[in-house]
Protein backbone atom coordinates (compact mmCIF):
# COMPACT_ATOMS: atom_id res chain seq x y z
CA UNK A 1 0.00 0.00 0.00
CA UNK A 2 0.78 3.34 -0.86
CA UNK A 3 1.99 5.39 2.25
CA UNK A 4 -0.58 8.24 3.65
CA UNK A 5 -0.03 11.60 2.52
CA UNK A 6 -0.51 14.78 4.96
CA UNK A 7 -0.35 17.51 2.93
CA UNK A 8 -3.49 19.76 2.49
CA UNK A 9 -3.97 19.74 -0.96
CA UNK A 10 -6.75 18.13 -2.86
CA UNK A 11 -4.59 17.22 -5.90
CA UNK A 12 -6.50 16.52 -8.78
CA UNK A 13 -8.77 19.55 -7.77
CA UNK A 14 -6.61 21.27 -10.56
CA UNK A 15 -6.97 18.60 -13.14
CA UNK A 16 -6.25 21.11 -16.56
CA UNK A 17 -9.22 22.05 -18.30
CA UNK A 18 -8.01 22.99 -22.05
CA UNK A 19 -9.09 26.61 -23.48
CA UNK A 20 -11.96 24.74 -25.38
CA UNK A 21 -13.63 24.72 -22.54
CA UNK A 22 -15.40 28.65 -23.13
CA UNK A 23 -16.70 27.37 -25.93
CA UNK A 24 -18.82 24.50 -24.13
CA UNK A 25 -21.90 27.15 -23.14
CA UNK A 26 -20.48 26.42 -19.33
CA UNK A 27 -23.74 27.79 -16.89
CA UNK A 28 -22.91 27.48 -13.60
CA UNK A 29 -26.08 26.18 -11.21
CA UNK A 30 -27.69 29.20 -8.80
CA UNK A 31 -27.10 28.08 -5.09
CA UNK A 32 -30.38 26.76 -3.73
CA UNK A 33 -32.61 27.97 -0.60
CA UNK A 34 -30.58 30.72 1.35
CA UNK A 35 -29.50 29.43 4.68
CA UNK A 36 -28.81 30.44 7.90
CA UNK A 37 -25.34 31.41 7.94
CA UNK A 38 -22.65 33.27 9.70
CA UNK A 39 -21.53 35.44 6.95
CA UNK A 40 -22.89 34.48 3.75
CA UNK A 41 -22.89 36.38 -0.02
CA UNK A 42 -23.36 33.90 -2.81
CA UNK A 43 -22.68 36.89 -4.95
CA UNK A 44 -18.97 37.81 -6.29
CA UNK A 45 -15.68 36.14 -5.68
CA UNK A 46 -13.61 35.13 -2.67
CA UNK A 47 -16.57 35.33 -0.76
CA UNK A 48 -15.85 34.40 2.76
CA UNK A 49 -17.72 31.50 4.15
CA UNK A 50 -18.56 30.74 7.71
CA UNK A 51 -21.15 28.63 7.75
CA UNK A 52 -22.78 24.82 8.89
CA UNK A 53 -24.39 22.62 6.63
CA UNK A 54 -26.11 19.15 6.86
CA UNK A 55 -24.37 17.43 4.57
CA UNK A 56 -21.48 18.48 2.39
CA UNK A 57 -20.60 16.70 -0.74
CA UNK A 58 -17.15 17.01 -2.36
CA UNK A 59 -17.00 16.50 -6.32
CA UNK A 60 -19.63 17.39 -9.04
CA UNK A 61 -19.60 14.22 -11.32
CA UNK A 62 -22.01 11.93 -11.74
CA UNK A 63 -21.58 10.53 -7.97
CA UNK A 64 -21.68 13.54 -6.43
CA UNK A 65 -24.36 15.43 -8.81
CA UNK A 66 -26.19 11.95 -7.49
CA UNK A 67 -25.06 12.15 -4.24
CA UNK A 68 -26.44 15.37 -3.47
CA UNK A 69 -29.95 14.69 -5.10
CA UNK A 70 -30.29 11.87 -2.72
CA UNK A 71 -29.43 13.27 0.21
CA UNK A 72 -31.31 16.82 -0.74
CA UNK A 73 -34.63 14.85 -1.09
CA UNK A 74 -34.23 14.02 2.08
CA UNK A 75 -34.65 17.90 3.09
CA UNK A 76 -31.65 18.03 4.58
CA UNK A 77 -29.13 20.80 3.86
CA UNK A 78 -26.78 19.83 1.22
CA UNK A 79 -23.79 21.88 -0.15
CA UNK A 80 -22.00 20.30 -3.18
CA UNK A 81 -18.40 21.36 -4.07
CA UNK A 82 -16.78 21.86 -7.44
CA UNK A 83 -13.61 23.02 -8.04
CA UNK A 84 -14.10 23.08 -11.91
CA UNK A 85 -16.46 25.95 -13.72
CA UNK A 86 -19.16 24.01 -13.68
CA UNK A 87 -20.62 20.44 -12.54
CA UNK A 88 -20.10 17.57 -14.69
CA UNK A 89 -17.13 15.98 -14.53
CA UNK A 90 -15.65 13.31 -16.86
CA UNK A 91 -19.40 12.49 -18.14
CA UNK A 92 -19.71 16.01 -19.29
CA UNK A 93 -16.05 16.88 -20.18
CA UNK A 94 -14.50 13.84 -21.07
CA UNK A 95 -17.45 11.97 -22.73
CA UNK A 96 -17.39 8.77 -24.29
CA UNK A 97 -20.97 9.19 -25.30
CA UNK A 98 -21.37 5.53 -24.44
CA UNK A 99 -24.13 4.23 -21.73
CA UNK A 100 -22.58 1.71 -20.62
CA UNK A 101 -24.34 -1.65 -19.30
CA UNK A 102 -27.24 -1.01 -16.79
CA UNK A 103 -29.50 -4.03 -17.15
CA UNK A 104 -28.60 -8.07 -16.56
CA UNK A 105 -28.96 -10.15 -19.48
CA UNK A 106 -32.38 -10.56 -19.38
CA UNK A 107 -33.05 -6.81 -20.05
CA UNK A 108 -33.88 -5.75 -16.46
CA UNK A 109 -32.77 -2.13 -15.60
CA UNK A 110 -29.68 -2.95 -12.47
CA UNK A 111 -30.23 0.90 -11.87
CA UNK A 112 -33.34 2.18 -11.70
CA UNK A 113 -32.37 5.30 -9.68
CA UNK A 114 -31.30 8.96 -10.47
CA UNK A 115 -29.77 7.23 -13.67
CA UNK A 116 -33.37 6.66 -14.97
CA UNK A 117 -33.65 10.65 -14.83
CA UNK A 118 -30.66 11.30 -16.00
CA UNK A 119 -30.72 9.39 -19.35
CA UNK A 120 -34.53 8.80 -19.93
CA UNK A 121 -34.71 7.62 -23.16
CA UNK A 122 -32.06 4.76 -22.44
CA UNK A 123 -34.91 3.00 -20.48
CA UNK A 124 -37.19 3.78 -23.20
CA UNK A 125 -34.95 2.33 -26.18
CA UNK A 126 -34.58 -1.41 -25.42
CA UNK A 127 -33.31 -2.69 -28.71
CA UNK A 128 -30.53 -4.11 -27.93
CA UNK A 129 -29.10 -3.77 -31.57
CA UNK A 130 -29.17 0.19 -30.70
CA UNK A 131 -26.09 1.62 -29.25
CA UNK A 132 -26.94 3.53 -25.93
CA UNK A 133 -25.56 6.83 -26.54
CA UNK A 134 -26.10 10.23 -25.02
CA UNK A 135 -25.07 14.56 -25.64
CA UNK A 136 -22.79 15.03 -23.14
CA UNK A 137 -24.35 18.67 -23.02
CA UNK A 138 -27.87 17.44 -22.52
CA UNK A 139 -26.45 15.54 -19.54
CA UNK A 140 -25.16 18.77 -18.74
CA UNK A 141 -28.19 20.70 -19.04
CA UNK A 142 -29.77 17.64 -16.73
CA UNK A 143 -27.46 17.95 -14.01
CA UNK A 144 -28.25 21.54 -13.95
CA UNK A 145 -32.00 21.41 -14.10
CA UNK A 146 -31.89 18.70 -11.52
CA UNK A 147 -29.76 20.40 -8.89
CA UNK A 148 -31.81 23.58 -9.33
CA UNK A 149 -35.20 21.79 -8.62
CA UNK A 150 -34.04 21.06 -5.30
CA UNK A 151 -34.76 23.87 -2.54
CA UNK A 152 -32.13 22.89 -0.01
CA UNK A 153 -29.03 22.32 -2.01
CA UNK A 154 -26.70 24.75 -2.81
CA UNK A 155 -24.01 23.94 -5.42
CA UNK A 156 -20.59 26.46 -4.99
CA UNK A 157 -18.82 26.18 -8.39
CA UNK A 158 -14.72 27.30 -8.89
CA UNK A 159 -14.23 26.11 -5.40
CA UNK A 160 -11.88 23.50 -3.82
CA UNK A 161 -10.78 21.93 -1.14
CA UNK A 162 -7.84 23.24 0.86
CA UNK A 163 -7.70 22.06 4.33
CA UNK A 164 -9.61 19.45 6.14
CA UNK A 165 -10.06 19.56 10.00
CA UNK A 166 -9.35 16.35 11.46
CA UNK A 167 -10.20 15.11 15.20
CA UNK A 168 -9.65 11.63 15.69
CA UNK A 169 -11.24 10.42 12.42
CA UNK A 170 -13.96 12.67 12.16
CA UNK A 171 -14.09 15.62 9.72
CA UNK A 172 -15.04 18.81 11.88
CA UNK A 173 -14.57 21.30 8.83
CA UNK A 174 -13.53 22.15 5.31
CA UNK A 175 -11.53 25.13 4.46
CA UNK A 176 -12.41 26.21 0.78
CA UNK A 177 -10.26 28.55 -1.53
CA UNK A 178 -11.71 29.79 -5.05
CA UNK A 179 -14.84 31.74 -5.71
CA UNK A 180 -15.97 30.86 -2.29
CA UNK A 181 -13.50 30.81 0.62
CA UNK A 182 -13.26 29.91 4.39
CA UNK A 183 -14.37 27.12 6.52
CA UNK A 184 -17.54 25.23 6.15
CA UNK A 185 -18.44 22.17 8.57
CA UNK A 186 -21.54 19.54 8.15
CA UNK A 187 -22.55 16.47 10.10
CA UNK A 188 -21.67 14.02 7.15
CA UNK A 189 -19.16 14.46 4.09
CA UNK A 190 -19.34 12.73 0.75
CA UNK A 191 -15.65 12.25 -1.15
CA UNK A 192 -17.25 12.50 -4.50
CA UNK A 193 -13.76 13.42 -5.91
CA UNK A 194 -13.07 10.24 -8.38
CA UNK A 195 -9.32 10.27 -7.01
CA UNK A 196 -10.54 10.14 -3.16
CA UNK A 197 -8.87 13.56 -2.26
CA UNK A 198 -10.79 14.25 1.07
CA UNK A 199 -10.67 11.01 2.15
CA UNK A 200 -6.64 10.91 1.70
CA UNK A 201 -6.47 14.39 3.14
CA UNK A 202 -8.62 13.20 6.21
CA UNK A 203 -5.49 10.29 6.40
CA UNK A 204 -7.35 7.75 5.04
CA UNK A 205 -4.70 4.75 3.03
CA UNK A 206 -5.37 3.92 -0.08
CA UNK A 207 -4.00 1.73 -2.91
CA UNK A 208 -2.89 3.61 -6.29
CA UNK A 209 -2.40 1.16 -9.66
CA UNK A 210 -2.18 -2.29 -10.06
CA UNK A 211 -0.56 -4.77 -7.44
CA UNK A 212 2.54 -5.72 -8.66
CA UNK A 213 3.78 -2.64 -10.53
CA UNK A 214 1.65 0.54 -9.15
CA UNK A 215 0.81 1.39 -12.91
CA UNK A 216 -2.54 3.23 -13.40
CA UNK A 217 -4.88 2.77 -16.76
CA UNK A 218 -4.22 4.74 -19.31
CA UNK A 219 -5.56 7.99 -20.25
CA UNK A 220 -7.58 9.39 -23.08
CA UNK A 221 -8.79 12.48 -24.94
CA UNK A 222 -11.93 11.87 -26.74
CA UNK A 223 -13.12 13.75 -29.61
CA UNK A 224 -16.12 15.03 -31.60
CA UNK A 225 -16.69 14.21 -35.59
CA UNK A 226 -19.80 15.87 -37.79
CA UNK A 227 -20.32 16.22 -41.52
CA UNK A 228 -19.70 12.46 -42.48
CA UNK A 229 -21.26 10.94 -45.25
CA UNK A 230 -23.09 7.72 -43.87
CA UNK A 231 -24.04 6.71 -47.59
CA UNK A 232 -20.73 6.06 -48.13
CA UNK A 233 -19.77 3.58 -45.46
CA UNK A 234 -20.53 -0.40 -45.64
CA UNK A 235 -23.45 -0.08 -42.98
CA UNK A 236 -24.93 3.64 -42.74
CA UNK A 237 -26.85 2.68 -40.18
CA UNK A 238 -24.53 3.85 -37.63
CA UNK A 239 -26.51 4.07 -34.28
CA UNK A 240 -26.86 0.18 -34.52
CA UNK A 241 -23.85 -1.52 -33.27
CA UNK A 242 -23.42 -3.96 -36.30
CA UNK A 243 -22.40 -0.99 -38.52
CA UNK A 244 -20.52 0.67 -35.26
CA UNK A 245 -18.35 -2.36 -35.93
CA UNK A 246 -18.19 -2.32 -39.63
CA UNK A 247 -17.46 1.32 -39.33
CA UNK A 248 -14.37 0.29 -36.78
CA UNK A 249 -13.08 -2.28 -39.07
CA UNK A 250 -13.22 0.14 -42.21
CA UNK A 251 -10.99 2.86 -40.46
CA UNK A 252 -8.47 0.49 -39.21
CA UNK A 253 -6.49 0.69 -42.35
CA UNK A 254 -6.65 4.48 -42.31
CA UNK A 255 -5.04 4.55 -38.59
CA UNK A 256 -2.58 1.30 -39.31
CA UNK A 257 -1.05 3.34 -41.90
CA UNK A 258 -0.43 6.27 -39.42
CA UNK A 259 1.35 3.85 -37.07
CA UNK A 260 3.31 1.93 -39.81
CA UNK A 261 4.65 5.23 -41.09
CA UNK A 262 5.65 6.27 -37.50
CA UNK A 263 3.15 9.79 -38.09
CA UNK A 264 1.54 9.24 -34.41
CA UNK A 265 2.67 8.46 -31.03
CA UNK A 266 -1.10 6.62 -30.17
CA UNK A 267 0.51 2.84 -28.72
CA UNK A 268 -3.18 2.09 -29.32
CA UNK A 269 -4.33 -1.03 -32.05
CA UNK A 270 -7.55 -0.66 -32.85
CA UNK A 271 -10.23 2.48 -33.70
CA UNK A 272 -13.21 3.08 -31.07
CA UNK A 273 -16.28 5.24 -31.47
CA UNK A 274 -19.60 5.33 -30.69
CA UNK A 275 -22.58 8.01 -32.32
CA UNK A 276 -24.21 10.23 -30.92
CA UNK A 277 -28.12 10.32 -30.46
CA UNK A 278 -29.68 10.57 -33.93
CA UNK A 279 -26.40 9.45 -35.59
CA UNK A 280 -25.37 12.53 -37.04
CA UNK A 281 -21.96 12.89 -35.17
CA UNK A 282 -19.23 10.08 -33.69
CA UNK A 283 -17.38 10.49 -30.46
CA UNK A 284 -14.11 8.60 -30.66
CA UNK A 285 -12.40 7.21 -27.66
CA UNK A 286 -9.20 6.19 -29.89
CA UNK A 287 -6.61 8.13 -27.90
CA UNK A 288 -4.08 6.05 -25.83
CA UNK A 289 -2.03 8.22 -23.11
CA UNK A 290 -0.19 6.32 -20.13
CA UNK A 291 2.17 7.50 -17.51
CA UNK A 292 -0.79 9.89 -16.10
CA UNK A 293 -1.23 9.68 -12.55
CA UNK A 294 -4.04 12.31 -11.21
CA UNK A 295 -2.31 12.51 -8.00
CA UNK A 296 0.42 14.59 -10.14
CA UNK A 297 -0.88 16.91 -11.62
CA UNK A 298 2.17 17.49 -13.99
CA UNK A 299 1.26 14.29 -15.65
CA UNK A 300 -1.80 15.70 -16.57
CA UNK A 301 -1.52 18.37 -17.92
CA UNK A 302 1.14 16.98 -20.36
CA UNK A 303 -1.23 14.17 -20.54
CA UNK A 304 -3.79 16.38 -22.13
CA UNK A 305 -1.41 17.52 -24.46
CA UNK A 306 -0.06 14.69 -25.71
CA UNK A 307 -3.82 13.36 -26.13
CA UNK A 308 -4.76 16.57 -28.19
CA UNK A 309 -2.38 15.43 -30.32
CA UNK A 310 -2.90 11.95 -30.83
CA UNK A 311 -6.99 13.06 -31.64
CA UNK A 312 -5.35 15.52 -34.26
CA UNK A 313 -3.47 13.10 -35.75
CA UNK A 314 -6.46 9.90 -36.24
CA UNK A 315 -8.56 13.12 -37.43
CA UNK A 316 -6.26 13.53 -39.90
CA UNK A 317 -6.00 10.04 -41.13
CA UNK A 318 -9.74 8.88 -41.15
CA UNK A 319 -10.57 12.12 -43.16
CA UNK A 320 -8.98 9.85 -46.35
CA UNK A 321 -11.80 7.19 -46.28
CA UNK A 322 -14.37 9.29 -48.78
CA UNK A 323 -17.45 8.96 -46.28
CA UNK A 324 -15.11 10.88 -43.88
CA UNK A 325 -13.67 13.68 -46.66
CA UNK A 326 -15.84 16.84 -45.66
CA UNK A 327 -15.94 15.72 -42.05
CA UNK A 328 -15.37 18.19 -39.09
CA UNK A 329 -13.46 18.25 -36.06
CA UNK A 330 -16.15 19.62 -33.89
CA UNK A 331 -14.21 19.49 -30.40
CA UNK A 332 -11.52 17.54 -28.49
CA UNK A 333 -12.66 17.25 -24.99
CA UNK A 334 -11.95 19.86 -22.57
CA UNK A 335 -10.80 17.13 -20.24
CA UNK A 336 -8.35 14.36 -20.14
CA UNK A 337 -10.53 11.26 -19.65
CA UNK A 338 -8.74 9.64 -16.66
CA UNK A 339 -9.53 6.19 -16.12
CA UNK A 340 -7.86 5.24 -12.17
CA UNK A 341 -6.99 7.19 -9.69
CA UNK A 342 -6.75 6.65 -5.65
CA UNK A 343 -8.96 3.99 -4.61
CA UNK A 344 -9.56 4.56 -0.83
CA UNK A 345 -9.03 1.58 1.95
CA UNK A 346 -12.50 0.77 3.11
CA UNK A 347 -13.81 -1.31 5.49
CA UNK A 348 -14.86 -4.11 2.70
CA UNK A 349 -12.82 -3.97 -0.74
CA UNK A 350 -14.96 -5.41 -3.47
CA UNK A 351 -12.30 -7.22 -5.61
CA UNK A 352 -12.44 -8.79 -9.13
CA UNK A 353 -12.83 -12.18 -7.63
CA UNK A 354 -16.75 -10.71 -6.66
CA UNK A 355 -17.39 -9.12 -10.17
CA UNK A 356 -16.50 -12.04 -11.74
CA UNK A 357 -18.41 -14.66 -9.44
CA UNK A 358 -21.20 -12.34 -9.63
CA UNK A 359 -21.52 -11.63 -5.87
CA UNK A 360 -24.40 -11.03 -3.73
CA UNK A 361 -24.34 -8.97 -0.16
CA UNK A 362 -26.34 -8.41 2.42
CA UNK A 363 -26.00 -4.87 2.75
CA UNK A 364 -26.03 -4.07 -1.01
CA UNK A 365 -27.10 -0.44 -2.12
CA UNK A 366 -25.85 -0.59 -5.93
CA UNK A 367 -25.20 -3.02 -8.48
CA UNK A 368 -22.43 -2.94 -11.81
CA UNK A 369 -22.89 -4.87 -14.85
CA UNK A 370 -19.86 -3.37 -16.85
CA UNK A 371 -17.12 -5.21 -18.14
CA UNK A 372 -13.89 -5.28 -16.55
CA UNK A 373 -12.25 -3.34 -18.68
CA UNK A 374 -8.45 -2.69 -18.01
CA UNK A 375 -6.81 -0.31 -20.25
CA UNK A 376 -3.28 -1.69 -20.47
CA UNK A 377 -0.76 0.92 -18.78
CA UNK A 378 1.82 -0.21 -21.34
CA UNK A 379 0.40 0.68 -24.35
CA UNK A 380 -1.10 -1.84 -26.58
CA UNK A 381 -4.41 -3.98 -26.39
CA UNK A 382 -6.92 -3.46 -23.63
CA UNK A 383 -8.15 -6.53 -21.10
CA UNK A 384 -12.32 -7.01 -21.67
CA UNK A 385 -14.01 -9.55 -19.03
CA UNK A 386 -17.48 -9.89 -19.62
CA UNK A 387 -19.47 -9.82 -15.98
CA UNK A 388 -20.72 -13.70 -16.49
CA UNK A 389 -24.31 -14.63 -16.55
CA UNK A 390 -26.87 -13.02 -14.83
CA UNK A 391 -24.64 -10.43 -15.32
CA UNK A 392 -24.37 -8.18 -12.44
CA UNK A 393 -22.72 -8.12 -8.82
CA UNK A 394 -23.48 -6.54 -6.11
CA UNK A 395 -21.38 -3.59 -4.52
CA UNK A 396 -21.72 -3.14 -0.85
CA UNK A 397 -22.37 -0.33 1.88
CA UNK A 398 -19.02 -1.17 3.79
CA UNK A 399 -16.92 -0.40 -0.01
CA UNK A 400 -18.38 3.20 0.33
CA UNK A 401 -17.00 3.39 4.32
CA UNK A 402 -13.33 4.77 4.36
CA UNK A 403 -11.27 3.03 7.23
CA UNK A 404 -10.38 4.95 10.26
CA UNK A 405 -13.11 7.66 9.37
CA UNK A 406 -16.31 8.04 11.00
CA UNK A 407 -18.32 10.75 8.91
CA UNK A 408 -17.29 9.63 5.19
CA UNK A 409 -19.09 8.40 3.01
CA UNK A 410 -17.28 7.75 -0.28
CA UNK A 411 -19.37 8.50 -3.29
CA UNK A 412 -17.17 8.42 -6.35
CA UNK A 413 -14.89 5.70 -8.37
CA UNK A 414 -12.23 6.22 -5.17
CA UNK A 415 -14.19 3.54 -3.07
CA UNK A 416 -12.86 0.27 -2.03
CA UNK A 417 -11.82 -2.04 -4.48
CA UNK A 418 -9.00 -3.81 -6.36
CA UNK A 419 -7.83 -2.85 -9.25
CA UNK A 420 -9.72 -5.48 -11.51
CA UNK A 421 -12.79 -4.57 -10.00
CA UNK A 422 -12.31 -0.96 -10.06
CA UNK A 423 -11.83 -1.48 -14.16
CA UNK A 424 -16.07 -2.28 -14.15
CA UNK A 425 -18.00 -0.04 -11.22
CA UNK A 426 -15.54 3.13 -12.57
CA UNK A 427 -18.35 3.84 -15.37
CA UNK A 428 -20.93 6.37 -14.43
CA UNK A 429 -24.10 3.23 -15.03
CA UNK A 430 -22.72 2.00 -11.49
CA UNK A 431 -21.33 5.15 -9.58
CA UNK A 432 -24.64 7.10 -10.40
CA UNK A 433 -25.98 3.94 -8.09
CA UNK A 434 -22.95 4.39 -5.41
CA UNK A 435 -23.60 8.23 -5.60
CA UNK A 436 -27.13 8.03 -4.80
CA UNK A 437 -26.70 5.30 -1.69
CA UNK A 438 -24.37 7.39 -0.48
CA UNK A 439 -26.56 10.62 -0.25
CA UNK A 440 -29.05 8.61 1.61
CA UNK A 441 -26.47 7.72 4.16
CA UNK A 442 -25.24 10.50 5.07
CA UNK A 443 -28.72 11.93 5.49
CA UNK A 444 -29.27 9.17 7.74
CA UNK A 445 -26.72 9.45 9.56
CA UNK A 446 -27.16 13.66 9.89
CA UNK A 447 -30.88 12.81 11.15
CA UNK A 448 -30.24 9.73 12.92
CA UNK A 449 -27.59 11.85 15.12
CA UNK A 450 -24.85 8.91 14.72
CA UNK A 451 -21.48 10.11 15.34
CA UNK A 452 -20.36 7.34 13.42
CA UNK A 453 -21.72 5.98 9.95
CA UNK A 454 -21.52 2.44 10.59
CA UNK A 455 -24.62 3.39 12.80
CA UNK A 456 -26.51 3.64 9.64
CA UNK A 457 -28.14 0.40 9.06
CA UNK A 458 -27.59 -0.68 5.89
CA UNK A 459 -30.97 -1.78 6.10
CA UNK A 460 -32.25 1.38 6.54
CA UNK A 461 -30.43 2.80 3.39
CA UNK A 462 -31.86 -0.10 1.68
CA UNK A 463 -35.10 0.50 2.39
CA UNK A 464 -34.92 4.06 1.46
CA UNK A 465 -33.63 3.08 -2.24
CA UNK A 466 -36.12 1.04 -2.61
CA UNK A 467 -39.33 3.08 -1.62
CA UNK A 468 -37.17 5.75 -4.23
CA UNK A 469 -37.33 3.65 -6.94
CA UNK A 470 -33.48 1.93 -6.69
CA UNK A 471 -33.22 -1.75 -7.81
CA UNK A 472 -32.53 -2.97 -4.46
CA UNK A 473 -31.87 -7.36 -4.49
CA UNK A 474 -32.32 -9.75 -1.55
CA UNK A 475 -34.91 -8.93 0.90
CA UNK A 476 -35.73 -5.69 2.43
CA UNK A 477 -37.72 -5.42 5.55
CA UNK A 478 -39.65 -2.02 6.24
CA UNK A 479 -38.06 -0.26 9.05
CA UNK A 480 -38.55 2.63 11.10
CA UNK A 481 -36.94 5.64 9.99
CA UNK A 482 -36.67 9.14 10.98
CA UNK A 483 -38.65 12.00 9.82
CA UNK A 484 -37.15 12.67 6.23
Amino acid sequence: MRPKLHQALALSDHLPFSKATQHLGLLIVSPGQALEQTRLHLEGVGTVVETQYDVIVVGGGVGGVCGALAAARSRVRVLLVEAAPAVGGTGVFSSVSLICDFRDDDGRPINNGIHRELFPEAYLRVNPRMVPTYDEQALRARYEQLLAAEPTLTVWTGTRVAEVRIDDGRVEALRLEGDHEGWISASAYLDATADGNLAQMAGADFWLGREQDGLLQSATATFKVSGFDPELLIDPRVETWDAIFSLRRELLPYYRELKDKGLTSNPREDVTCFPYPGGKSLLFNSTSVLGVDPTRPETVRAGLEEGEKQARELFAAITRHPAFADATLDFISPKLGVREGRRIVGDYELTGEDCLSCRRFDDMIAAGGYDVDVHNPEGGKSRLTRIPSPGYYHIPLRSLIPRGLLNVVLSSRCISGSYEAHASYRVMSSISGVGEAAGVTAALMHVGGFGDVREVDAAAVRYVLQMRGQFVEGRVEPVELPVI
